[in-house]
């Protein structure tokens, strides 16, 4: 969408002009122009930010490997100031119950069922908790970023018959998602999403509880104008069309 000249990279003018119309388009954007009067720094962010993607001369051009390397890098310093919110203890780890509280902070759920939820985290973790680590908090959400890879994985073993066991789902999370979960991690998992402590994971619930981590309270549909702008765009691009042809 940002190459507007088809070369394979963007530049700053190309990265600019979507930016604006986006910004134009939103909800968001409109209340964020930079109006002299209300001293808004939104205009003083974008400066920085394109600053970083195209140099201090902004002659660069912005590749995708670029800018993938910045969504991993944004997306790590979040989840790390996630972390650092539960005040992990000396050794760098946070409490059991502090991941769960993490981890189903976006579910949905009703208040009754995520008491009772960490109340069994902390039973289970009482009297033995190793904690969590910010590593093994950065891995476990690397996997939630294939979620719908470990959905298909997860619905296949189902469909087959075969149980979903802390064994399974760090076979899937190694083999699709290319992550080695901690035995521990998966454990906490199992504690908080098997409630009748069979051992067998329920894979709707948790994959559903998933897909809303990581959307963040963002997967009901919001009217930022995006939607209406890319319509606008095909429109534009089919009524110039049979102009081209007659060329």
């Amino acid at each position: 969408m940002f190459d507007l000249n088809g070369d394979g990279d963007v530049d700053c003018e190309e990265f600019e002009k979507v930016a604006t119309l986006i910004r134009q388009q939103t909800s968001i954007g409109s209340r964020h122009r930079d109006h002299a009067n209300t001293g808004n720094t939104f205009k003083g962010v974008n400066s920085a930010l394109t600053t970083y993607f195209f140099g201090p001369t902004l002659k660069q051009k912005l590749t995708i490997e670029k800018f993938l390397d910045f969504q991993k890098q944004l997306q790590r310093e979040i989840l790390s100031l996630e972390f650092q919110r539960k005040h992990p203890d000396e050794n760098g780890k946070i409490t059991e119950p502090d991941f769960t509280d993490l981890l189903l902070a976006y579910s949905g759920f009703p208040e009754k069922k995520k008491a009772r939820m960490l109340k069994r985290v902390k039973k289970a973790f009482r009297d033995h908790g190793q904690g969590i680590s910010r590593e093994d908090y950065l891995n476990f959400f690397h996997f939630l970023n294939n979620i719908n890879d470990v959905d298909t994985a997860l619905t296949f073993y189902h469909i087959a018959g075969a149980s979903i066991d802390e064994l399974t789902l760090k076979h899937v999370a190694k083999t699709v998602a290319h992550v080695d979960l901690s035995d521990h991690i998966i454990h906490v998992v199992f504690t908080i999403f098997d409630e009748n402590q069979d051992g067998q994971l329920s894979n709707r619930e948790f994959i559903a509880v998933m897909k809303n981590r990581l959307l963040r309270g963002l997967e009901k549909p919001k009217d930022t104008g995006f939607v209406k702008f890319m319509q606008s765009v095909l429109k534009c691009a089919k009524d110039s069309t049979p102009a081209l042809l007659d060329i």
